[in-house]
């Protein structure tokens, strides 16, 4: 499992190589990845596969919400190292 600002940094990381339009100075922690659609649905398989591997666990799917992939900050809260030791 990795810590918070290595989860952080893979998942900035990520945005930043699919959202070629998107200025890495304005990804922030609250930017809204999906409603100003730096990332698409097609994305999402991929990034819940990331998160369960930077994470160390499986992410139960029927647990999702849309919710769930609003920014950074809401990923590191739903899916983050905290979450998991729970």
């Amino acid at each position: 499992m990795h810590s918070e600002p290595e989860i952080r940094q893979a998942l900035r990381e990520w945005i930043l190589g699919k959202a070629r339009d998107l200025d890495p100075a304005e990804l922030t922690g609250t930017t809204p990845l999906f409603e100003r659609r730096y990332l698409r649905s097609l994305h999402v398989p991929e990034l819940l596969l990331l998160l369960e591997r930077l994470r160390g666990e499986p992410i139960d799917v029927e647990d999702l919400g849309a919710g769930d992939f609003r920014d950074i900050d809401t990923l590191l809260a739903k899916f983050g190292p905290a979450r998991a030791a729970s």
